[in-house]
């Protein structure tokens, strides 16, 4: 071969993959350790899942499996917020007594990254994992009263003739009751003219009901690939290193943030929109591991790696830190602390939703994303300004640097292959409440503000603003209209490096 040329892979035939040790994969469920069934209602708020085995775990390939079951009375049906596991209030895990991470809001945070970083397609492709299905086929579904031919399939406050097949709505929306769903589905005479809006039949209310809620006495299953920087490493975790293993501990939410619990006929013409307190129970739980088994000769190489790096080893992973604040009403500046004291602060995202719609009996909060009238804002770490000039989030035409910056946050600009679920129009839902009761108000809210604050993207660890050493303040601030009628709470997610060590004794710990 010709010297200084090098030969393209397609005919470099020594270019090959080295050989692996030898090993197993297999599938593994761990229980809860401390009770079988978890409820507000029986006080058992807290899940703790015990994983612990002389294998490597595959955290990316696991996931967790549960069964939310509906235990209101009859005809209550529970409709769960969409793109999240909302049972979910915080997530822990710890080892050996050792909080290794702590994610509180972990549902909103997961919704948050599942809008901004899956595409559409992909988020109603998956709805099954989280026991949502949101494509209504129903075989009898002919509206009262309506002229013309059945219509098959359910629009989601579309509107179709009586004589045509609906086409399902390409857009990511809210569906809870019937009158969500229909609003809006008008019958026609033959020469196209609108008639009033009518309700299904009672077979195809039915038929809504099966698809789209949670019946009374019904239960749907969910399997949620956990998003946390200790499960996300590419890296396997050693658990025949460690002891005790480690500990998944699930905080449910309270009772009314699950999802929207809606009363209505069995019969046709169930167009209610009574709300009532959600009555449901988490069933069924457990950690579905995908563990490997590799050579025993291995484990002793490893051991002797760890020795030779002072006795511990190293696994790098990216964790979330939230903290709250309260925006007032009316036109003014806010100032949201977050006090967080880490190594490497590498990106911030916010959310923002009004305060008095937490928790009530008639509206989606979990996974709900609203403007809270937000004009602009930037970040303060000790006595620099970042940006330099406030970032824009002003006017429905006015919001693309807003984006820009969020996309930043989430990864380059330039990257392609990175999607959103969400339309711009989704971006500019301000106050109103989410619960079902017309089309509107079905209609997703995704306004999002995030910044990055990283040197090197995504190339080195622990690089970002450290924050820890010396005890630098993080202030949010942020200026709002006069259109803001209501307090809004802000949630803050603060993305940054950690480091988890395995040491030689078997125990484990974490910097960050």
């Amino acid at each position: 071969m010709e010297e200084g040329r090098v030969a393209p892979p397609q005919v470099n035939y020594d270019n090959v993959l080295p050989l692996a040790i030898e090993s197993r994969s297999n599938r593994r469920e761990f229980l809860p350790v401390n009770g079988q069934t978890f409820s507000n209602r029986n006080g058992a708020t807290i899940c703790r899942i015990d994983v612990n085995a002389d294998s490597m775990l595959d955290a990316t390939h696991s996931y967790l499996e549960c069964e939310i079951v509906n235990n209101a009375a009859a005809d209550n049906f529970l409709a769960l917020n969409n793109f999240t596991p909302s049972w979910i209030q915080r997530l822990r895990i710890e080892s050996g007594g050792v909080v290794i991470e702590d994610i509180n809001e972990y549902s909103r945070l997961y919704g948050m990254l599942s809008l901004c970083q899956c595409p559409k397609d992909y988020i109603k492709n998956n709805y099954s994992n989280l026991g949502l299905y949101k494509e209504h086929s129903s075989a009898n579904l002919n509206p009262a009263n309506a002229a013309g031919g059945s219509i098959d399939v359910v629009t989601n406050g579309g509107k179709s003739a009586a004589a045509v097949n609906a086409v399902p709505t390409t857009e990511l929306m809210y569906n809870m009751s019937s009158r969500c769903v229909l609003s809006g589905l008008e019958t026609t005479t033959d020469t196209g003219a609108p008639a009033a809006i009518t309700n299904p039949t009672a077979g195809g209310l039915a038929n809504v009901h099966n698809f789209s809620r949670i019946a009374s006495g019904a239960r749907r299953k969910m399997c949620i690939p956990l998003v946390s920087g200790f499960l996300n490493m590419d890296k396997y975790i050693p658990l025949i290193m460690m002891n005790a293993g480690f500990t998944i501990e699930l905080t449910l939410c309270d009772t009314n943030r699950i999802g929207l619990t809606q009363t209505e006929a069995a019969g046709a013409g169930g167009d209610n929109v009574t709300f009532v307190d959600s009555d449901w129970s988490i069933e069924a739980v457990r950690y579905v591991a995908h563990l490997i088994d590799l050579d025993r000769s291995f484990y002793d190489r490893l051991r002797m790696v760890m020795d030779s790096a002072g006795g511990v080893l190293q696994l790098a992973g990216q964790t979330y830190r939230h903290f709250s604040g309260v925006l007032g009403q009316g036109a003014s500046q806010f100032t949201i602390n977050l006090p967080a004291r880490v190594r490497s602060v590498k990106s911030i995202f916010g959310t923002f939703l009004r305060s008095d719609q937490v928790g009530v009996n008639n509206c989606f909060d979990t996974s709900v994303y609203q403007t809270a009238n937000v004009t602009s804002f930037r970040f303060e770490i000790g006595s620099v300004r970042y940006p330099q000039t406030d970032v824009s989030c002003a006017g429905n035409d006015s919001q693309s640097q807003r984006e820009a910056e969020l996309d930043k946050a989430f990864g380059k600009i330039g990257d392609y292959s990175h999607q959103k679920a969400y339309a711009q129009k989704h971006t500019t839902n301000g106050q109103g409440v989410r619960n079902g009761a017309t089309p509107n108000g079905s209609c997703l809210s995704a306004f999002f503000i995030g910044y990055d604050f990283e040197a090197f993207n995504r190339v080195m660890l622990e690089q970002g603003i450290d924050t820890a050493s010396r005890s630098l303040p993080i202030n949010c601030i942020i200026n709002k209209d006069a259109t803001a009628v209501a307090d809004h709470r802000a949630d803050f997610y603060v993305l940054c490096d950690a480091i988890f060590y395995i040491n030689l004794d078997g125990t484990a710990s974490v910097g960050v």
